[in-house]
């Protein structure tokens, strides 16, 4: 069987797909302005044609694994059918997503429905004003409720990762605060 190489001879059973570059969020260290629509920029996303064209010849490489990622890769109407064609018709084993957690309470039922395998959920602060400082919103707890919501469905893959930005949240409350959270949530696997 063929398989993704690149000119160094590394295989690459694993791809990261961004499926778009728009982000809901405004946090600091990215978008500090949000996302800025360009109007003499006439960039397309992938359609869904193109997705699948695309996962079934990655499929035929030897790629088992994909992460979709962003911008916020659930602001596409269509994010439920690109899971459903990656693991529908396409053949790709593990679909996973990387994400801010935007509505994360109202979304992480149809996440897990949906024959997703894992998600790593952007959680720059567990206090609810930082949050909303360097993101621009103040939906930590909506976040915090989904990532509750997926566990009570037994949804294991769960990852949280954090920026720290010198003076804004990483000090030691901030730390501490993880330390808490991270003893009540022991399935859990962080990348900090």
């Amino acid at each position: 069987m063929k398989m993704l190489r690149d000119s160094f001879g590394r295989s690459f059973p694993y791809i990261r797909l961004s499926i778009t570059d728009v982000c809901n969020f405004k946090c600091g260290y990215c978008l500090p302005n949000g996302y800025q629509v360009d109007k003499s920029d006439n960039r397309k996303f992938l359609h869904l044609e193109e997705i699948r064209r695309l996962a079934k010849v990655f499929s035929k490489l030897s790629v088992c694994k994909i992460r979709l990622t962003g911008g916020e890769p659930t602001v596409r109407k269509d994010f439920f059918d690109i899971i459903k064609i990656l693991k529908n018709e396409a053949g790709i084993k593990k679909v996973v997503i990387t994400t801010n957690g935007y509505h994360l309470d109202e979304k992480a039922k149809m996440l897990v429905d949906s024959g997703l395998n894992g998600i790593n959920i952007s959680v720059d602060s567990l206090d609810r004003n930082t949050f909303k400082n360097v993101t621009g919103h103040d939906r930590l707890p909506e976040i915090l409720k989904g990532i509750n919501i997926l566990q009570d469905l037994n949804f294991e893959n769960i990852k949280i990762n954090a920026v720290l930005l010198n003076g804004i949240n990483a000090s030691d409350k901030d730390f501490e605060s993880w330390g808490e959270f991270i003893k009540k949530k022991t399935k859990w696997i962080f990348d900090i």
